[in-house]
């Protein structure tokens, strides 16, 4: 074995001086390309040299696997895997664990590999990563060159557990919070439609020129769950992360949806405020065949003149041209009624200003609902609360993605067996190597001899 090791490494470092010896000026994109498909190579051979002497290993270890009642049931199956440096394929062995009664790779368990797994959980938390911002497909083609499929990327997503934002290490004093409700229409495989909710918890809007941004902002955002855990997450988030007992209010700003009301019941010092978005475009809507009362309509509901917004309703109708826009005015007026305290509570109170349609914009819609595609309810579940993990900053590390499987550890001297091969293939084997005993200098030649003696690093 030590053998095809030497092999391995005296043909890599012959191509790659061999590259440099050309008589002729390389440009630095075909550097760049070469090199990374030759190194590529180079680490995908060292890997299944690795694990394949690791399967050896564990063969040979005879009085390990009597203890443990494992035997050797068959040899030489292929197993291929797509790694951060290309597909690989190697070799292992078939045990049969006569105390559980079970077939098993021992080498694939004692690595880490799932069962009918094709890629890395590396290649995976990348898959995963930019499945989030595009779609399956693409997330392919970036990450693996196209060589997974769509399904595959799928599979992973699915995979995805334990989305978690750790609560700050100090419990943040603010006096008031802000919540934003709201949700996206997402359009199903189905023909039908659904409804996604996000809850976002911030505490105020900062300006950067002409941007507000949210300070501390958290997510949270699912799909069939019932609206209660959805605030029972948001009022944990809350009382995990915040001196409840400093907080003076909390201000939910949405639209009159039921559900957003909700947040009322599980939120303490909680208000609900009608976010100005939702009331300009309820008034814009109202008054489009009337233009001339909207600035009249929104200087009294702004100013909390119930009195003064009732007469213009009434005026409103009395005007309308038709039996359509009768019927939209009452709407309106229903609408009015119905939020009249989030309404009244702009002129009462320094409530804050809502950004609630932008956050759905940030982090539903740009992947959810910005290009004509139809999702499977468990996939919307999945991208819905992937999004809003990682709008709060988190990251998709390869604990997400891990599988039940068992590991199976491998003996000290068992262990110690493959590594002491490599390291007899190391610094002072390079004097075997062809290219530095021959003589010529070529571009390189230094920095090899160098790592033959030990005076370069990487």
């Amino acid at each position: 074995m030590n053998t095809i090791l030497h092999q391995i490494c005296e043909r890599f470092i012959s191509e790659v001086t061999g590259f440099f010896g050309q008589e002729k000026v390389l440009a630095l994109e075909e550097i760049e390309t070469t090199l990374k498909k030759k190194t590529d190579t180079f680490i995908l051979e060292m890997v299944k040299a690795y694990l394949e002497q690791l399967d050896q290993a564990i063969i040979s270890d005879k009085a390990g696997r009597r203890q443990k009642g494992i035997v050797v049931e068959r040899r030489g199956d292929k197993r291929d895997q797509y790694l951060l440096f290309g597909q690989l394929s190697f070799k292992r062995t078939y045990f049969y664990d006569k105390r559980n009664k079970d077939y098993v790779y021992l080498l694939d368990k004692a690595v880490g590999l799932e069962s009918y797994d094709r890629v890395s959980n590396t290649v995976a938390v990348n898959l995963v990563e930019h499945a989030s911002e595009s779609s399956y497909g693409e997330s392919s083609r970036h990450v693996t060159n196209g060589e997974i499929s769509r399904q595959t990327v799928m599979k992973k997503l699915r995979k995805l557990k334990d989305l978690k934002i750790p609560e700050p290490p100090v419990k943040r004093r603010v006096k008031v919070l802000y919540v934003n409700a709201d949700e996206d229409h997402i359009a199903l495989q189905d023909g039908s439609k659904t409804v996604v909710p996000l809850i976002s918890i911030h505490e105020g809007i900062k300006r950067q020129g002409q941007r507000g941004q949210c300070i501390n902002p958290h997510y949270i955002s699912s799909h069939g769950k019932p609206i209660e855990d959805l605030w029972l997450e948001a009022a944990q988030w809350i009382y995990d992360s915040y001196e409840v007992d400093y907080i003076e209010r909390i201000y939910i700003h949405g639209d009159g949806a039921s559900w957003i009301k909700e947040g009322l019941n599980w939120l303490p010092k909680a208000k609900k405020v009608l976010d100005r978005y939702h009331l300009n475009k309820a008034i814009l809507e109202a008054t489009s065949r009337q233009p001339e009362k909207r600035f009249k309509l929104y200087s009294a509901l702004y100013s909390g003149d119930q009195q003064a917004t009732k007469q213009l309703i009434q005026q409103l109708r009395q005007d309308a041209k038709d039996h359509s826009e009768k019927k939209r005015i009452l709407g309106f007026n229903r609408y009015i009624k119905d939020n009249w305290p989030g309404i009244a509570i702009h002129s009462q109170e320094e409530c804050g200003g809502s950004c609630t349609e932008g956050h759905v914009s940030h982090v539903l819609s740009k992947r959810l609902s910005s290009r004509p595609m139809g999702w499977s309810r468990e996939g919307l579940r999945v991208m819905a609360e992937l999004r809003a993990y990682k709008s709060s900053g988190g990251e998709i590390k390869p604990n997400h993605l891990k599988g039940t499987d068992s590991v199976y550890k491998l003996g000290k001297r068992v262990i110690k067996k493959v590594s002491q091969n490599f390291r007899e293939v190391s610094r002072e084997q390079f004097n075997n190597v062809t290219i530095l005993s021959q003589g010529k200098v070529v571009p390189g030649f230094n920095w090899l001899r160098g790592l033959q003696n030990g005076s370069n690093t990487l």
